[in-house]
């Protein structure tokens, strides 16, 4: 079957229900642009007493562009999931021959899609709220693209691998949570990892959240360049295949937990 048959109307449905419920949508992003604000002013606040001495306008632009990323990825499809296992709906979609996991990451992608809608607008007003530039060069711009789309791929897998939990533990809110608090702290989305205490920034290191945000803001910002920045998209690749492996792994084992608890 051509994935596109599978994807594109789930994703269409999702970004049509952003559209329906805009002002949702549209308080999510307000929302997106004081914590951009709040941030900004916080990090401004601790360079002016001295706190540390990294440049403040790069530091500003990161922490921008990482508001943003936050924005991008808030939409998850684990209430999805959690729904569809409650109701004994998810039996429905197994059982079509699209396969469950292409639905669950097509369903992700369209959260993100729909995100996107609102965030090309927004982007003016990221400037007056926050401190964005250009790229450092058009390299670096040409590469933060590479990076942000294989970074978008990691965290639609890693959706898809939390929302699969559903089948073990059928409520998973507290899991959500937690999850959400884990993986925007250590993408970096709050602070830049640079500034993370030597065995804190260690964990980071291994962990797959920091290729989602911090290393396409770096790449962005030309930290990162050359062929460094060719190592940073090749770390993302090995994460994306290592957890696409794991995705497949553990949809296979969560084919013998299906319970259905609706009817």
């Amino acid at each position: 079957m051509n994935p596109c048959s599978v994807y594109r109307p789930i994703i269409t449905c999702r970004v049509r229900e952003a559209l329906v419920f805009r002002a949702n949508s549209i308080t999510l992003g307000a929302g997106a642009l004081v914590q951009i604000f709040l941030v900004n002013a916080v990090w401004t606040a601790a360079h002016r007493s001295g706190t540390f001495e990294q440049p403040l306008d790069p530091l500003l632009v990161y922490v921008t562009l990482a508001g943003l990323h936050a924005w991008l990825l808030s939409g998850s499809v684990l209430p999805y999931v959690q729904r569809q296992v409650n109701r004994g709906a998810h039996i429905f979609e197994i059982l079509r021959p699209s396969g469950y996991l292409s639905q669950v990451t097509a369903h992700q992608l369209g959260l993100i899609a729909g995100a996107l809608l609102f965030i090309v607008p927004a982007l003016p007003i990221a400037l007056l709220v926050g401190s964005l530039s250009p790229p450092h060069t058009v390299s670096s711009g040409l590469l933060y693209v590479v990076s942000l789309t294989l970074g978008l791929g990691i965290h639609v897998l890693l959706c898809v691998l939390v929302s699969l939990s559903a089948f073990w533990t059928l409520q998973i809110d507290g899991l959500t949570l937690l999850y959400r608090i884990i993986s925007q702290f250590f993408a970096g989305t709050f602070a830049p990892l640079s500034l993370f205490p030597g065995w804190l920034a260690a964990i980071a290191e291994l962990l797959p959240f920091q290729a989602t945000t911090y290393l396409p803001i770096t790449v962005y910002l030309g930290e990162v360049s050359g062929t460094d920045a060719l190592w940073a998209i090749a770390h993302q690749l090995l994460w994306l295949a290592a957890l696409t492996l794991a995705a497949i792994a553990v949809w296979r084992r969560a084919q013998r937990r299906v319970v259905v608890q609706g009817g």
